[in-house]
This record gives C-alpha cells, structure tokens and sequence, in this order.
C-alpha cells in the first residue's frame, strides 16, 4: 500500500502522549455518547407530542385540506338561517384553504369547483346579510288603500329567481359526490348547510345517497340551520346522530378571524422539548469539539 493512501487514512496525529490523553479521550466519548442518547430521547419526545397536539379545523372539513360545502337555497331559508349561512361562509373565507360550493333547492349545480380558494366566497356574503331577496312582486304589506314595502330592500342574489321550489337534499349531495368524483378525491368531506325541510318524496332518494356516501367512504357533515324538531329527527335516523356539527363547535369555528387554516392552544410542551434539544446541541459543540492549539505564550 503506498504511502500516500496510509496518510489519508490515519484519523488522528502521532503523538507521544497518548498514555496522559487516555482519560481524556474515555471521558470525551462518554460524553458525546450521552449526549447523543439525550437528542434521540428529546428528538422521540418532540415527535409524540407533536402527534398529540389538538389542532382545531376551522373548515369543518375533516383534515382541514378542503371540502364541498352544499348550501340549501331553497324558500324555507329565512332571514335567521341566512345570517348563520353568512357567519359559517365568512369563517371559511377567512381561512387560507380550498373550497368547493354547490347550491341547491329542487335541483342543484356547482358554482365552484373543490380546488376554489375559500376567499372566493367573500363577494357572496352580501346576499346573506339579511336573507334571501324574495321574488318581484312579493315582500309587500298593505295599509289602507297603500301598498308599502316591509323593512329595508335586500340585495338580490344570482339565484333568487332560479331557487323557488321545495328542498331536495338528495339533489345537493347527489351532485358534490359527483363532483367529487370526478376530481377522483374520496378523502374530500362534504358540509350541508340546510334547514332539514326536506320534501317528503325525497326521503327515498335521499336515504340511497345517504349510503352511496357510505359506500364511497366521503365523510359528510351536516350544520341544521334552525330545522323544526320532527325534521331534524328525521335526518338523525336515517343519516345519525354523529352527522350534526355541535354548537360548541359551531361558535368556536364562526369566531375565529385568523388567516390560518388550524389554530390551537400554544404547545408549550414542544417548545419546551425544542429548546432542551438546542440547549443539548450547544453544549455538544462546547463539550466535544474537536481538539485546538496554538503558539504558546
């Protein structure tokens, strides 16, 4: 073996102390032993409180990636759901996500597809601010021989004139589940937004929805706006329970106004473990470094 390829792998230099350096050598490997039994403890530590933190979804959407909102644009929403419908709507816009929307009455269509940014539905909460715009010629009280206009004029939506009929639940779910699809995503969820007033010839079709979702694997929420006790059981029997966003949830979600997509209590537990870990790589670099010297004095 040439000389050169003995020089490139000696690790050390020649030295004719190295009987007095023996104890220094021992402790200097322990050290960086510990040390690095320390950062996989601290490093094992950081990542089980990182699974345990509880974030909260401000999308209502499962995994805080996005969704299909279906919103019931039918006569029976009044101005009371409406104002819920634009608190709900405005926390999603708030929160820098993807979206899609599909409205229905007795028939349904998207309006915007799942890859939507969720800031997309702000030009539409003028529309909710105080209900629906009821049809021309409606909306009219009389005095007298006078006819006069009860309350303020609402805006008029897109949709006032096209969404007069009855509630078809099936319509609105049919579609975002084929909406998802096409986009090929099962792990989209979906949130009814509805007062639950659902036509009695639907319950059919809704019920076989209702299990296609199932069958699909597509996570639906339901957010009630003020339905009538019998309507609300209704949908509980054949959808559960389990389906209904609670109200907790509801008012922590429609409260916040962070352009975050989750927001959660701080981990102080993980920002402790964070800083013993840099604390323990500052004093590897101080305890282990590698050896100096210099002129004496």
């Amino acid at each position: 073996m040439s000389e050169l390829s003995l020089r490139r792998r000696r690790v050390g230099l020649p030295t004719s102390a190295a009987d007095e350096l023996r104890r220094e050598h021992r402790r200097t490997r322990w050290s960086r032993l510990a040390l690095a039994a320390a950062a996989v403890a601290l490093l094992a530590g950081a990542y089980a409180l990182s699974r345990d933190l509880h974030a909260l979804p401000t999308s209502y959407f499962a995994t805080g990636s996005g969704g299909v909102v279906v919103l019931d644009l039918s006569s029976s929403i009044d101005a009371q759901k409406s104002q819920r419908v634009q608190r709900v709507l405005q926390s999603l816009a708030e929160t820098e996500g993807r979206v899609g929307l599909v409205v229905f009455s007795d028939s349904a269509y998207e309006m915007l597809p799942p890859d939507t940014r969720s800031e997309e539905l702000r030009p539409m909460l003028q529309f909710f601010s105080g209900g629906p715009a009821p049809p021309r010629g409606f909306g009219f009280g009389r005095r007298g021989d006078r006819t006069v206009p009860q309350g303020p004029p609402r805006v008029e939506s897109p949709w006032s004139l096209a969404f007069r009929g009855g509630t078809k639940i099936s319509t609105g779910l049919a579609e975002a589940r084929q909406v998802i699809d096409r986009e090929g995503n099962h792990s989209l969820s979906v949130l009814l937004l509805s007062d639950l007033d659902n036509s009695g010839f639907d319950t059919s079709a809704l019920t076989q929805e209702l299990v296609s979702y199932d069958r699909d694997g597509i996570r639906l929420r339901v957010i009630p706006l003020f339905p009538a006790p019998e309507d609300r059981q209704l949908f509980s029997r054949v959808a559960g329970k389990d389906v209904f966003v609670d109200r907790a949830e509801l008012l922590r979600n429609t409260t916040v106004r962070e352009t975050l997509t989750l927001v959660g209590s701080s981990p102080w537990a993980l920002v402790c473990v964070g800083a013993l870990l840099l604390a323990l790589l500052a004093l590897n670099e101080r305890w282990c470094a590698r050896l100096t010297w210099g002129r004496a004095a």
